[in-house]
């Protein structure tokens, strides 16, 4: 399966949407996503093992339970666990939100990786900032 930049920014948008500083399955459905759709999953095991996300138990996964094989498929049941955002998740999106570094990542980076993306957003949200104070400020920051 192959990453959905447009779907993962929009998973960590969720997150951030959310009421406390936990997040349940169910708010994310009530934000239109579907804990039973393969997009899903697979969108989510990426943020957990980049530690975008983690259970606030401090245990693995995010409630997504392997239950048995189903002739060719495999099954799967949930258990709802609070999650939440961590620091890394919280700067990632905020790079991701500025529209100059969106832009360019979807332009020039649209086929890369989660961490070439979190890499590349980090330094293009630096740069954009370093431009942004010699404009206010004159100086120009190394």
């Amino acid at each position: 399966m192959k990453l959905d930049q447009q779907y993962l920014k929009d998973l960590l948008i969720a997150f951030e949407k959310t009421r406390g500083p936990d997040t349940m399955l169910s708010e994310l459905e009530d934000n239109g996503f579907n804990r039973y759709d393969q997009d899903f999953i697979f969108h989510m095991r990426l943020l957990c093992d980049y530690e975008l996300i983690v259970r606030v138990d401090g245990k693995p996964g995010f409630g997504h339970i392997l239950s048995k094989a189903l002739g060719e498929g495999v099954g799967y049941s949930w258990i709802e666990v609070p999650l939440r955002l961590t620091a890394r998740g919280h700067d990632f999106i905020a790079d991701l939100r500025q529209k100059d570094v969106w832009q360019a990542i979807k332009t020039n980076f649209k086929d890369e990786g989660i961490s070439t993306l979190m890499s590349v957003s980090k330094s293009l949200a630096k740069g954009f900032a370093r431009k942004k104070i010699k404009e206010i400020t004159g100086i120009d920051i190394e």
